[in-house]
């Protein structure tokens, strides 16, 4: 898809204002065919959720709402009434298994089609999930690989942490004093350093997603050059900034979306409608936040491997050739 020498590229290095009004209006020119292709995953997941969520939750949110209003003083009625209604029910293993193997599908989907309205190579809705189906597998593979990287780096975070507590309790054995000091500085340089160890490990996993799909690698090949992308050289600069910029933008959805949730099934006692304007809330910023990280590809690309001049020297052999 990207190597086409047809292609009128609009790639440049780009600031990080800029990747973000990029991802906007691309959002808002294509949001008709975009949403399209992520209902197909967002509808059944939505009904899945309904019925793995307890059947009575309003209730929930009508006893805390009272409670807070001091309308309910009676604690053994609360807890009698909350213990009436139904705990997780066995479709939440459904629901995970559907976000494991089949969220992929919809998001190479996406990716193919943000990729070529962004590329002036638009696809169909059939081309996006056809280029989806080829990646799927590799998709789930790098899932796991990652999965595995997670789980080992998740090791290591815990042993250090009992080293350096190890540390610091006997240095305060010593002097109470250095070791209240030096914990707090260890503490706070620790948890900068693992947050944006994070913020850019969240990064490459979504790189190494893009990598599959736009560029067709293998699920190995995907899993290292997203790391190799957002790890080394402009890139962890840069993964460093976007990330941030990333995070904060997905922490405000969430937040819309729990309070909106909250707010719509207290208004209207149902968790029905609850559970639409969530799946209303996720199609809407699927295409927006696909959008921002499939663009924050291409301009990695751009600033690590000169991808603009790449697709210009070919468009411009392209034109050369005389035609039959």
């Amino acid at each position: 898809m990207v190597n086409a020498p047809s292609i009128e590229t609009p790639l440049r290095p780009l600031g990080l204002g800029e990747v973000l009004d990029r991802a906007v209006n691309l959002c808002v020119k294509y949001f008709v065919p975009l949403t399209l292709i992520f209902l197909v995953y967002a509808i059944p997941l939505g009904v899945l959720q309904y019925f793995a969520l307890p059947h009575d939750f309003s209730k929930y949110i009508t006893l805390m709402t009272a409670a807070m209003q001091g309308k309910t003083s009676d604690e053994a009625e609360m807890t009698r009434q909350l213990n009436e209604s139904n705990g997780l029910s066995p479709w939440f293993g459904v629901v995970y298994l559907l976000l494991f193997f089949g969220y992929p599908l919809p998001l190479a989907a996406m990716i193919a089609a943000t990729a070529g309205f962004y590329l002036h190579q638009p696809l169909s809705f059939g081309q996006a999930y056809g280029v989806a189906l080829s990646r799927w597998g590799h998709l789930i593979g790098v899932n796991i690989m990652y999965g595995f990287a997670g789980g080992f780096l998740y090791f290591i975070i815990i042993l250090l942490v009992f080293i350096l507590g190890l540390g610091v309790a006997l240095l305060y054995s010593a002097s109470s004093a250095a070791g209240i000091a030096v914990g707090v500085i260890l503490g706070t340089i620790f948890l900068i350093v693992t947050l944006g160890f994070v913020v850019v490990a969240m990064l490459a996993w979504q790189i190494s997603m893009v990598s599959c799909v736009v560029e067709k690698l293998n699920l190995a090949v995907a899993f290292m050059k997203g790391i190799s992308r957002v790890f080394t050289g402009i890139g962890l600069r840069r993964s460093l900034l976007v990330g941030c910029a990333y995070g904060a933008i997905l922490l405000g959805i969430q937040m819309v979306a729990g309070f909106g949730e909250l707010v719509v099934i207290g208004l209207l006692k149902s968790d029905l409608a609850g559970t639409v304007y969530i799946t209303l809330v996720s199609v809407a910023t699927a295409a927006f936040t696909t959008a921002f990280i499939t663009i924050f590809y291409f301009d990695l690309r751009v600033r690590e491997e000169g991808l603009d001049l790449q697709l210009a020297a070919q468009a411009a052999q392209a034109s050369a050739i005389p035609s039959v």
